[in-house]
């Protein structure tokens, strides 16, 4: 079925469509790949230590890191955390601002 089908059909389109990846080439040392075993394992672990990194630098949502990785973003959480990433990205600033709005006394209601 065409996507001009796809649409007739359903009436809308409800996926996001992914581009071509694009590849790239990296040269890495022979004993590096050993440790990865096959070039696909290195392959998918680059493109993961990559896309994890982005995330780091707030370059990358945790929702599209999610989707390039393929990965249901409800599961997301806890596979980030398998590389010591949080899912909430507190800066002390922002926390203690956030606590302190907690902790004051709600507003009374006018009159």
């Amino acid at each position: 079925m065409t996507l001009e089908a796809s649409i007739l059909a359903f009436g809308r389109v409800s996926a996001r469509l992914i581009v071509m990846e694009q590849p790239l080439t990296i040269d890495i040392p022979s004993e590096l790949l050993e440790v990865f075993g096959t070039e696909d394992e290195a392959r998918r672990e680059a493109k993961t230590a990559l896309i994890l990194d982005l995330v780091r630098r707030g370059k990358v949502s945790r929702a599209r890191a999610a989707e390039f990785l393929q990965i249901p973003l409800a599961d997301f959480p806890a596979f980030l955390a398998q590389y010591q990433i949080p899912w909430f990205d507190y800066s002390a600033e922002t926390l203690r601002e956030d606590l302190l709005a907690l902790a004051a006394p709600p507003p009374t209601p006018s009159a």
